[in-house]
């Protein structure tokens, strides 16, 4: 099983996001069967047929976490952050350290290294009203694009050229503070090394359809508005 990617902060969350593009075939196995179910959910059949027609219809579809996984990891992270932020005393520096669940992957080949197509869900480590813009930080060139009052783009270029698309919604699960889902939104990530898309604003399309799916499935209590587009501003 491929590794997590580990958060800490927002520099280290687009760090190791972009790592994970250098890092691929990642222990994978290459006589098991890919489970393509909660890809289907996720891209809906507008991904689909998008992705079938980048590839000429050879990318493959596997899930290493599924949707009950995630909800499961992405609930257990933050309500464990919030039992550790009230507990007395000195305070656990690694209680804002979150994990991503990898819910989709696409690849033309799992048997080979190679480029693919990875979307990744779980906790983000900067609160929602932090402003992320940034012209260049260590290489990385961030900018930050406001949907509306519950979600946000961050549109984030390595300095290798590789591109994240991420995006913030707020998603308030049950037991934690008012607060939370300011405090620690919802992320979704994608990176796609395998298909010729230049279009970011057909990316953010499919994020934001697998993003409706993921806020439905997780049980945001706020139930944000997920668009099925993102602002005319976003080429």
């Amino acid at each position: 099983m491929r590794r997590l990617a580990t958060l800490a902060a927002l520099t280290v969350v687009l760090l190791c996001a972009s790592a994970c593009t250098s890092d691929k075939g990642k222990n994978t196995n290459a006589d098991a069967a890919p489970d393509d179910s909660t890809c289907n959910e996720l891209l809906g059949d507008a991904g689909l047929k998008w992705l079938k027609e980048h590839t000429g219809d050879k990318a493959r579809l596997k899930v290493e976490h599924d949707l009950k996984t995630a909800r499961s990891a992405f609930h257990q992270q933050i309500e464990n952050y919030y039992r550790k932020a009230k507990k007395q005393g000195p305070k656990d520096p690694l209680a804002h350290m979150f994990q991503k669940a990898y819910v989709c992957t696409s690849k033309t080949d799992f048997t080979k290294r190679g480029t693919e197509l990875e979307i990744q869900y779980g906790p983000a480590a900067t609160a929602f009203d932090h402003d992320l813009s940034h012209p260049s930080r260590g290489g990385f060139k961030l900018v930050e694009t406001p949907v509306n009052s519950d979600v946000k783009l961050v549109h984030m270029t390595d300095p290798g050229g590789t591109i994240s698309y991420i995006l913030h919604v707020k998603c308030k699960i049950s037991g934690t503070p008012a607060e939370q889902a300011n405090e620690i939104p919802l992320e979704g990530m994608m990176i796609d090394t395998l298909t010729d898309e230049t279009s970011s604003r057909i990316h953010y399309t499919h994020l934001l359809h697998s993003a409706k799916v993921v806020a439905d499935t997780f049980g945001c209590e706020n139930k944000p508005v997920v668009p099925a587009e993102p602002p005319a501003s976003v080429k």
